[in-house]
Order: C-alpha cells, then structure tokens, then sequence
C-alpha cells in the first residue's frame, strides 16, 4: 500500500512538468513582423509611427523606411501604421507561434504636407554626399542618415546594424573585431569570407567612396559620432554597379565620414 501511494504521489507531481514544457516552448516560439513604409511614389518613409493595436508593441520605421516588431501575440491581429503627412493605414494579418510575417505599407499623402516632403528629399543633396541622398530617392538598399544615428545614440557603429534585417552582427571576442555578416553563400576567393562558420558570409566596406581591402578595416574603427551616413547592400542585387566587384558578393556597407566643421580664419 504504501509503495503504491508513492508512485501515484510521483506521477501527480511529474505528470504536470509536460504541459508547462510545452507553454514555455510555445511562448519561445516568438512572433515577428517586419516590413516597409513607403509613400506612393516608393520612396521610404522614415519616422513613421507601427504598432500592434491594442497592445504596447510599436517601432518607428528607420531611414529606409524598415521595421520589425517582435513578440507579436498570437491570432487574427491589426498592425496599424501613422506618419505625420500621410493619411494612416492598417493591415490585418493572422499570425501563429514561430511565425515571421512581411507586412508592406504605401502611404497617401496629404496635400497640404507636400512641400515639406519636397524639402526633406532634397536635404543634403550636394557636395560628396550626393550621391548618398540619390541612391536613398531610389531605395534599394537601406540607408541610415544622421538624423537617426542621434535619435538612437547607439553605444557603438555595430549597433545601428542590429535592427536590419538579413545582416548579423557577430561581436568579436578574444582579441578579435566586430563582424557584420549575411546568411549569403560566399562566391568570394577570400580567406576571410571562407574561414567563416557555413552559411554566414563576411561583408565588406567602402569608406568615403574608397574600397577597403578585405582584412584591413572593421566597423569597430568609427564611432558614431564620426559617422554622416551608412548605406547596406545585403547582396549583389541591391549594390550599385559604381561599388560592386567580386569581394562584395556577401554584402557591402558604405559609410561616410562627418567633415571637420569650418575653421574661420584666426585673427590677425
């Protein structure tokens, strides 16, 4: 008698475990919704406000217009997006543990906000950086302009690449520096692109218009506040011919460097 009620006491209190696993299972399943604002014309529209309604999860849209939001709940949901100058937009989706789901907004814009759209377009469009601001008109690519880098005061360069999708930021540990990767099958004859672990693939930089030979730059050798602009071409698709060669097939990140503000002439 008492060695049965020992064994019913271990499977009351064993029997419970299984479940609980499987809750904790489905709530590390997380959800992710990730997408573009654009405005008619598919122009990326930054600083636009994308949130989950009726729940506290919302981002803004980055300079190329990009966000992703992460532990979506689970069911029939509304990601509802709102920018100052466009009329607002919503989407309904159905989303279920594990899920990763690409949601794309265009907005209208409203009438009496078109100059200011005009003026913002055109900002900075001069002088070495020009060609920086036209490639962002286009959009293919994502670009990260000043204006963000000081509204997130990121603690490092590496962690503006956090949030954008298809790149992977593999910290360096025992000596050795930052790497910015993507899930690329590497094409490239280079010994750092092959010594990389299978199905991550090293990218490369131009700095200030100028191509680093692979092994000679890292992106822990800027600080953000030496940083104008970043522009990221996850494959050979999005990089611009002007910057494409055989050692950027994994990818390529463009940064521009801020210039030393005008000295005026010392006195006399």
């Amino acid at each position: 008698m008492r060695c049965a009620l020992a064994v019913a006491l271990a499977i009351g209190i064993a029997a419970p475990d299984v479940p609980a696993q499987e809750a904790r299972g489905a709530e590390d399943a997380t959800i992710i919704v990730f997408g573009t604002v654009r405005n008619v014309s598919g122009v990326a529209v930054a600083g636009a406000d994308v949130w989950i309604d009726g729940t506290t999860r919302r981002v803004v849209s980055n300079d190329s217009g990009e966000f992703r939001i992460d532990q979506v709940p689970s069911g029939r949901v509304r990601v509802m997006v709102r920018r100052i100058g466009f009329q607002p937009d919503s989407k309904r989706i159905s989303v279920k543990a594990g899920d990763t789901r690409q949601v794309k907004f265009m907005l209208d814009g409203l009438l009496e906000e078109l100059d200011a759209v005009i003026v913002t377009a055109r900002a900075g469009a001069s002088g070495r950086m020009q060609e920086f601001w036209a490639r962002r008109m286009v959009g293919i690519g994502v670009f990260i302009t000043r204006a963000e880098i000081e509204r997130r005061h990121p603690p490092s360069t590496a962690d503006l690449f956090q949030q954008v999708m298809g790149v992977r930021v593999i910290a360096g540990a025992n000596g050795e520096s930052t790497r910015l990767v993507t899930g690329r099958q590497s094409v490239s004859a280079s010994p750092l692109n092959r010594s990389l672990a299978s199905g991550a693939c090293q990218m490369q930089y131009y700095v200030d218009g100028i191509f680093m030979t692979p092994g000679t730059f890292t992106v822990d050798e800027v600080t953000p506040d030496m940083v104008e602009a970043i522009e990221v071409f996850r494959g050979p698709s999005e990089i611009p011919a002007r910057f494409r060669q055989r050692d950027t097939a994994c990818g390529l990140v463009v940064i521009w460097t801020r210039e030393p503000p005008k000295r005026s002439n010392p006195e006399q």
